[in-house]
């Protein structure tokens, strides 16, 4: 298999999200779980659950073989931002993120750390987060990724 730049960086975006931990590998339950909150139901049923845990070789696999490359990384982060905001404030509370990171595995981030996630995107200072200051931390991670200078 052979992934262009584009789609190996796009999959290890997704990757990251997968494993937020960076363990090196995605467990079946977080990426049942992750499936599951997306909602898309002709997504799920294309995919064949892994029973093993999945490395980043063998999740872009899996990932090549079932890719549209419709959705853009805004898209599919408006979905996220939507599953996290679970009192569909519009808004992300530092409750919600915990939440959400700790659904996910990622118990390894204190409260202050992500008061601090929280603090730096909240552009507007009112403590929680829109999903204007969320695509806009979303981008600036995804830039980092890919090794750009960011601001």
């Amino acid at each position: 298999m052979s992934l262009s730049h584009g789609q190996e960086i796009e999959f290890k975006e997704a990757f990251a999200l997968f494993d937020p931990t960076n363990s090196g590998v995605i467990q079946p339950k977080a990426f049942a779980d992750f499936l599951a909150l997306l909602n898309n139901p002709e997504l799920t049923n294309s995919i064949k659950l892994p029973t093993q845990p999945l490395d980043f070789k063998a999740f872009s696999a899996l990932m090549a073989r079932n890719h549209k490359g419709a959705e853009t990384s805004d898209e599919a982060y408006g979905a996220l931002f939507h599953t996290i905001n679970k009192d569909g404030s519009g808004n992300v509370s530092s409750a919600e993120l915990r939440a959400a990171l700790q659904h996910f595995g990622n118990n390894s981030l204190s409260e202050a750390d992500v008061d601090e996630i929280v603090h730096e995107a909240d552009v507007s200072g009112d403590g929680r987060i829109t999903l204007e200051e969320f695509l806009k931390i979303m981008q600036k991670s995804e830039k980092k990724l890919r090794g750009e200078h960011v601001l």
